[in-house]
């Protein structure tokens, strides 16, 4: 009989009743025979190899392996489950007794290959944490079936949520939108009125009695001033022609230090209106200056073109342009 010398570790290191764990016993050995029962690697071995009975009121084992990790080396591990705190010690075992083929059957050779284990000390929960009696039962935390209602009530919150702010968002849409439409009407009616009321200062006959190029020029600046600040919502009635392009400018999104990135089309009818309100401050202002024959639908004319350029939409889509 040859006595195995074995290390012996218990996984995990501390083992409470109920756990399975496992004792891992490595040993070397050069024999020929063992070799050639783990040619494989590893062999499941039975209970039948322990030298006397088991006492499996304290513990149940679940299986024994006995694995080659290395040359000459090898490893038995016994996997249990305790049912009793204190030390546990387990039976020799003998490992000549799981040789059944007949070439290596026990009675082929004469010695025993017998592993003695230490012992296994099972820990008591209830002493390491200084538990002396049992605390009374505790209502469950959760009824059943309350986390499926959590969860959909959060479901619930969340949609609810997107739904709100959807319904701010398009809200907000719709509000630009309205919005939008009334300012466009307002435009369209300030041009209608403005085209009208130029139309009307070159209407001459028996109820319409003529007007001298002074009030001409005073009434078309007060129809243009007028069209200007509703358009533009600049107060063009107190500014002086001089200013005039920086109102634009400003009008556009420009500042002082910045100029506004205006089209070429929308920039050429600002210098347009300014040209016409300086030639009737010119004929406003000087004492004999008069209009040329032809000059009043002239001014007009010039006058509504430039109106088309500030509103007119189409075009400026075209050009991927903002209209202002």
């Amino acid at each position: 009989m040859i006595n195995l010398e074995i290390q012996q570790i218990l996984l995990p290191k501390k083992v409470y009743i109920g756990d399975t764990a496992e004792l891992r016993c490595s040993f070397n050995s050069n024999s020929f025979t063992l070799k050639n029962f783990v040619e494989n690697g590893s062999v499941q071995l039975s209970t039948s190899g322990f030298i006397s009975p088991l006492d499996m009121q304290n513990y149940d084992i679940k299986n024994i392996t006995l694995s080659s990790i290395g040359v000459d080396h090898y490893q038995l591990s016994i996997n249990f489950v305790p049912w009793k705190i204190g030390d546990i010690v387990f039976p020799g075992y003998d490992l000549t007794s799981n040789f059944t083929e007949p070439e290596l059957s026990s009675s082929d050779f004469d010695e025993h290959y017998l592993i003695n284990f230490q012992p296994v000390n099972i820990v008591s929960l209830t002493q390491q944490d200084s538990i002396t009696s049992l605390r009374p039962g505790a209502a469950p935390l959760l009824l059943p079936g309350t986390t499926y209602k959590l969860y959909g009530a959060l479901l619930i919150f969340v949609f609810a949520l997107f739904l709100i702010v959807r319904s701010i968002i398009k809200h907000e849409e719709i509000t630009f939108y309205l919005r939008n439409r009334k300012l466009l009407r307002k435009y369209k009616k300030n041009r209608r009125h403005t085209e009208k009321a130029l139309s009307r200062l070159l209407v001459t006959g028996k109820k319409q009695e003529p007007i001298d190029d002074k009030t001409f020029a005073q009434n078309f600046q007060q129809i243009l001033r007028s069209y200007l600040e509703v358009r533009f919502d600049i107060p063009f009635s107190k500014i002086v022609t001089s200013s005039f392009m920086r109102a634009f400018n400003e009008a556009f999104g420009g500042t002082e230090d910045f100029t506004s990135l205006m089209s070429e089309r929308k920039e050429n009818a600002c210098i347009q209106i300014t040209s016409l309100f300086t030639r009737t401050d010119f004929i406003r202002y000087s004492g004999e200056a008069a209009l040329e024959e032809g000059e009043r639908a002239q001014l007009v004319e010039s006058a509504k073109e430039c109106i088309s350029d500030f509103e007119e939409s189409e075009k400026e889509k075209a050009g991927g342009e903002k209209n202002v």
